[in-house]
């Protein structure tokens, strides 16, 4: 005796999917059964129609209608794919379920799209291993600051910005001093977490738009929009003051250094100011 196989439905709903029908012209959307497995704490009125799922969308509410809207239609009355990615949510203090969705639209007399049909998975842990990568790619792992590369692809874009709206910028270096010392004294994980600090400190003291990365192993790069030269050195002053008037906890104890007499000292930092880009 054999089981009845399960309804697609229901085996769609096992895998976190769901499929739908969309009537573009009425801009009605059918789902199938199970769809509160997928989608457990929207309600089913938001899943109605096209309009209202879009107000659920994040980033861009449209990109569903866009990615029907940007490709030319298929001949002979087939269907043309789409694949797409999009997070919903119900309001801004809810998580972001991240979508997933795959499936053809087909168009009417006029050439435009007036159905569509797919399926819709979630994504989470997908999105959560691209958003990993991507971070890996771009920051340094040690701070979360960017890295050289793209430290210098944003000085490039802020010196472009600069010339063509004819603002000001400005690029700084801070550098730890005797980062060695504190490697050879107290190991490595005591100076990362030295320079982990540092890139902490600086950071709670940048501006809104300035943009901060690890040039190299002891130095920091930073990025100051609209600064003049007298803003520069007071922001250096500002940057020194944060480092060096308090004490870097370690788990080795606090601000630990060497100094040329072979005494304890604290970690200095140096900022090397950089020419100003002009327009």
């Amino acid at each position: 005796m054999t089981s009845a196989l399960p309804q697609a439905s229901t085996i769609l709903a096992s895998l976190g999917q769901a499929a739908f029908v969309w009537d573009i012209a009425t801009d009605a959307m059918i789902w199938s059964d199970h769809l509160a497995a997928v989608f457990p704490d929207i309600p089913t009125g938001s899943l109605a129609s096209g309009a209202e799922f879009s107000k659920l969308i994040e980033p861009a509410r449209g990109i569903r209608s866009d990615a029907l809207g940007h490709s030319s239609p298929a001949r002979n009355g087939d269907g043309v794919p789409y694949r797409i990615e999009y997070g919903v949510r119900t309001s801004t203090s809810a998580p972001v379920l991240w979508i997933e969705e795959t499936g053809c639209w087909f168009a009417g007399a006029d050439g435009r799209p007036a159905r569509a049909h797919g399926i819709v998975r979630i994504n989470n842990e997908r999105h959560a291993r691209d958003e990993q990568l991507l971070k890996l790619s771009r920051n340094d792992p040690l701070t979360g600051e960017l890295n050289r590369t793209h430290l210098v692809g944003s000085l490039a874009e802020a010196i472009e910005e600069a010339s063509r709206f004819r603002t000001s910028c400005a690029f700084m270096l801070i550098g730890i001093d005797h980062l060695a010392r504190i490697n050879d004294a107290f190991g490595f994980d005591v100076a990362d977490a030295v320079i982990s600090e540092v890139a902490r400190r600086i950071r709670t003291r940048l501006r809104g738009g300035d943009v901060l990365g690890r040039f190299s192993g002891n130095k920091f790069g930073l990025i100051l929009k609209n600064c003049t030269v007298d803003d520069m050195n007071v922001a250096a002053e500002r940057f020194l003051a944060g480092i060096r008037d308090e004490v870097v906890p370690t788990t080795s104890g606090p601000d630990h250094g060497v100094d040329r007499r072979g005494q304890h000292a604290a970690p200095r930092a140096q900022c090397r100011r950089g020419d100003q880009p002009r327009p």
